[in-house]
């Protein structure tokens, strides 16, 4: 396959940086998706990274990524995030992780069904599914088909005691591999 992934917002610390809770989602998101990369192309896949790390504002972060996405011909583009809501010091429920797509028609929400089960399963965490969203920049862009994994909730205690980089990254990459 040809795939395209970045981690989502910009670099830590910088405008857009995205959230913060126990675990900080910039510096998550750069750590499965460098993984996911690393294992995608030991399996034969061609992979370009799209991640920004100096964008000036959130608009300016999302075109240059959505730039990078559509200067190569890809079968996925792949958007990797950890979610917010509010903060959970731990009621033994984790919120869990959602694959967002802009249409649940076709091959991407195989791919996101996929992904959002085997994260539940390797991390232990609810499977809150794959939810479709119009509104997302990165989502009705891209050329390819996209999808946008919310790994898990960084300001839930239950969902950061269960993540794990390296689970969090297999489980990805088992799950594209898993979709015919």
């Amino acid at each position: 396959m040809k795939i395209n992934i970045h981690a989502g917002h910009n670099a830590p610390g910088k405008k857009a940086c995205g959230a913060v809770g126990y675990i900080d989602e910039s510096k998550e998101a750069r750590k499965v998706k460098e993984r996911v990369k690393k294992m995608l192309k030991a399996a034969g896949n061609t992979v370009h990274d799209c991640t920004v790390d100096n964008g000036i504002s959130q608009l300016d972060v999302l075109n240059k990524i959505v730039k990078k996405c559509n200067a190569n011909k890809v079968d996925l583009d792949i958007s990797i995030h950890f979610n917010a809501c509010k903060q959970d010091k731990g009621d033994g429920k984790t919120k869990g992780v959602e694959v967002l797509v802009y249409n649940k028609k076709g091959q991407v929400t195989k791919y996101a069904e996929a992904i959002a089960k085997e994260v539940a399963n390797a991390l232990g965490v609810t499977n809150r599914g794959v939810k479709e969203d119009k509104s997302l920049y990165f989502l009705r862009k891209t050329n390819a088909p996209a999808l946008l994994v919310e790994v898990c909730f960084v300001d839930d205690k239950d969902d950061v005691e269960k993540y794990n980089t390296d689970k969090a990254a297999e489980a990805i990459v088992k799950a594209i591999a898993s979709v015919k």
